[in-house]
Order: structure tokens, then C-alpha cells, then sequence
């Protein structure tokens, strides 16, 4: 399963960039079926009895989530039909450098964006899952290995990118952006980046705490437990920063939308995307 999520994350990082608008188009429609995928499990877990079957308190509020996520999923779905058809229709766009330039994001800024966002999008439901699956389950322990292994893979690559805006500095923000838009996004930008880093970083010191296993691309490492240790890590990885990056994560992807649709300036999206 992990090898098909990485696998995953990487076409979708490469074709929504690529030159080619009908290879752009495929990977947007890819997209479109990896959320239809997301929303019928989902789906199936309602029918099924999944959600129904568990005992007052256990998951919490996980199936709730989990429905309002497939909510949002199956209106991402029509989106990125639509998304894919207009692609065939849109002029090919100029060249990418591998750099960064003084106006747009280079290929290898977008390629680990992309595939780190695909990856992330794959976590949510994912993490949300294992708290109504039950403990020791076979189902459990193998959501909770690729979870581990996607949540360090998307710590290494949030950390490159970081390294690399380092070496490739990022295109400054628009010089027509409202001073409330500039200074809301120079703020989101640092807490995104601290609420990325710190889901992982939180998973993993929660896995180190709990005893493990800790599982990273099928290699096991034996931990020890320290008793008592996982209290803060559980509430910090399992609610305080799940909430906070849910939050975030919608003003980013609002002010996407906004100045794509109402805003009518498709230029300051494809600073990242072609």
C-alpha cells in the first residue's frame, strides 16, 4: 500500500507540471479518481456498518470527519473533471526552469509541493481511519505502518524544499496584493510550514514514547516505552494540531480559489502549477 500512495504522489507531482496539456489533463484526472477512491471507501464504511458498529466514544468524532471530508472530496472530484477538460483547451504554457525565478515557483520547488500536498491529502483520511479501527486489528497495523512511513516521507520532503528555497530563493509575492493579503499570507506561510513539520515530528514522538512499532518503509524498529510520555504527544498529534492544520489548510486554499474565480488573476496560481 505505501509503494501505490508514493507512486501516487510522484505521477501526480510530474503531470500536473508537465508541458503537455493532454499529460496534464491525465494527471488531473488521475487525481480525480484517486479522491473518488478516498470518497468510496468512505462511502463503504457508512454501508457497511463500519461506523455504526463502534461503541459510544470510541473514534470520536473521526466518522463525522471522515463524511465531511468525502463532502469536500466529491465536490474536488467535479472540480478537477472540469479542471481536466479545460487543460486540453489552454494554451501550452511557457517553459519551467528547475530554479526559481523572480515570478514563478522551479520545477523542483513544484515537484516536492505536490507530491508532499498529494501525500498529506492521503494522511488525513488515513489518520482519521485508524481511530475507529480496533486496536491490534490487522487492518489497524497496517494503516499504522504507512502512516508512519508517509508521515516521514512528507517530513523529509517538506524539509528539502526548505533547504532548497534556501539555495533558490521563492518568487516575492504579487506587488498588486492588498496589504491585509500580504500580510496574511506572509504570516499562514510560517505556521503551514510549523503545522507540517510538526504532525510528523508529533507521530513520531508519540510512536517513540508508546513503545512503536515503529514502521518505515517495511523496516521495524523495536522501542521502548516510557510510561506516561505519550500523554502531551497523543493530544498534540491526534487533536490540537489536526484542528490547527484543518484551519490553515482552508485559508490557504481559500485564498487559492479567491483569487483564481473572484479575483480573476489565474497568474498568481500558476506560480505554482502550469
Amino acid at each position: 500500500m505505501t509503494a501505490q500512495y508514493l507512486v501516487l504522489a510522484v505521477l501526480l507531482a510530474f503531470t500536473l507540471n508537465h508541458a503537455n496539456p493532454f499529460v496534464r489533463a491525465g494527471g488531473t484526472l488521475l487525481a480525480a479518481v484517486g479522491l473518488a477512491f478516498i470518497v468510496l471507501s468512505i462511502i463503504l464504511a457508512d454501508l457497511d456498518g463500519t461506523f455504526a458498529a463502534l461503541p459510544s466514544g470510541l473514534g470520536g468524532a473521526a466518522p463525522l470527519l471522515l463524511n465531511a471530508q468525502a463532502v469536500v472530496a466529491s465536490a474536488a472530484v467535479l472540480f478537477l473533471l472540469w479542471a481536466a477538460w479545460r487543460q486540453v483547451r489552454r494554451p501550452a504554457p511557457a517553459a519551467v526552469p528547475w530554479r526559481n525565478t523572480g515570478g514563478a515557483f522551479g520545477l523542483v520547488s513544484r515537484y516536492a509541493h505536490w507530491a508532499s500536498a498529494v501525500l498529506i491529502l492521503c494522511l488525513m483520511p488515513m489518520g482519521l481511519f485508524m481511530a475507529v479501527l480496533p486496536e491490534g486489528s490487522a487492518d489497524r497495523e497496517v494503516f499504522v505502518a504507512v502512516h508512519q512511513t508517509l508521515g516521514v516521507t512528507v517530513l523529509v520532503l517538506v524539509l528539502l524544499r526548505l533547504a532548497w528555497l534556501r539555495r533558490s530563493a521563492p518568487p516575492p509575492l504579487p506587488a498588486d496584493l492588498k496589504p491585509w493579503e500580504r500580510r496574511l499570507a506572509r504570516a499562514l506561510h510560517p505556521v503551514l510550514y510549523g503545522l507540517i513539520l510538526g504532525l510528523p515530528l508529533s507521530g513520531l514522538l508519540l510512536s517513540v514514547a508508546q513503545g512503536g512499532p515503529l514502521e518505515l518503509y517495511g523496516w521495524t524498529a523495536p522501542l521502548q516505552a516510557s510510561p506516561g510520555g505519550g500523554a502531551v504527544w497523543a493530544v498534540l498529534h491526534n487533536q490540537v494540531l489536526p484542528v490547527l492544520f484543518y484551519a490553515v489548510i482552508a485559508m490557504h486554499l481559500g485564498a487559492v480559489l479567491k483569487h483564481h474565480f473572484l479575483a480573476r488573476r489565474p497568474a498568481d496560481v500558476r506560480r505554482m502549477l502550469r
